[in-house]
């Protein structure tokens, strides 16, 4: 018989998510609320404007207090239920819908499909959205397609480049990536939950109807760090200087977790397009 940790990692292999309930527990929610709520209340309206259908993309870099939730002790023993004990983790986002906005367009978020192992079964980039406000399609929670990080659909065709300026600006609100598909899934979750996602999966969030901002925390972790191709490893650790800029205490939370690299390999270059290759 299959316990319910194999079934979440069998669900996050073969579907590309699976859900943990009430990882932050009531005190974290309320300090990370406080956190993202005083950064989205610092933005100009421009920012709100050039993100319409993402929301707000604010790096987790901007406060150290993020330190605390990248090295928070219950989801890291998610990730061990789900054979990953020693994950590295790479950057996050505020992403929060204000009321009354559009949808999030259909996306991917892998960025190395240039190397071979993007089209393997082990996931080489985890998404960890923590979402602060219980989430429905009325507030604009989570959409995906199940299996589209392992099989090509039609719209890897319709965005080939995640997060491009015309996308981010809503210009054209009839366009495909903005609308629902027979098979896509709803992802509705409490307050405190965390969906972990696998970064090359199809996903998007519907519309906020509602009257109050619709705020996720997503952060970026890579499970098979230590056997994933230098290339991979030289890219990533290029991408921590930020953390340096930390105060001691904020960098000691997360040191064990920044990705390192002391190899001769090329950086990856960057390629978020998948290949004719995804099966």
């Amino acid at each position: 018989m299959i316990n319910t940790n194999q079934q979440k990692h069998l669900q996050l292999i073969q579907d590309g998510f699976c859900v943990f309930e009430k990882v932050l527990d009531p005190i974290m929610l309320g300090r990370v609320r406080a956190a993202s709520d005083c950064l989205l209340d610092a933005q100009p309206p421009e920012h709100f404007e050039a993100q319409k259908s993402t929301g707000s993309m604010i790096s987790v870099y901007t406060d150290p207090f993020f330190a605390e939730l990248v090295a928070y002790q219950p989801t890291l023993k998610a990730l061990v239920v789900l054979n990953y004990p020693k994950p590295r983790w790479s950057s996050g986002y505020i992403i929060s819908k204000p009321p009354q906005s559009p949808p999030l367009f259909w996306h991917q978020d892998w960025w190395g499909w240039n190397d071979p192992i993007s089209y393997d079964e082990v996931p080489q980039q985890l998404f960890l959205m923590y979402y602060l406000v219980d989430t429905n399609q009325y507030n604009g929670c989570l959409r995906v397609i199940q299996g589209s990080h392992r099989k090509r659909h039609l719209m890897h065709d319709a965005v080939p480049e995640a997060h491009a300026a015309n996308l981010n600006h809503f210009i054209d609100p009839t366009h495909q990536v903005y609308q629902s598909v027979p098979e896509e899934l709803v992802v509705p979750v409490k307050a405190g939950d965390l969906v972990i996602g696998d970064s090359r999966l199809l996903h998007g969030s519907y519309a906020n109807q509602s009257n109050q901002r619709r705020t996720v925390i997503t952060l970026w972790y890579h499970p098979a760090f230590d056997t994933s191709p230098g290339c991979i490893r030289a890219h990533l650790s290029r991408k921590q200087t930020h953390v340096t800029e930390w105060p001691e205490s904020a960098q000691k939370l997360v040191r064990t977790l920044v990705p390192t690299y002391d190899g001769d390999a090329e950086p990856l270059v960057w390629n978020r397009t998948p290949g004719v290759i995804l099966r």
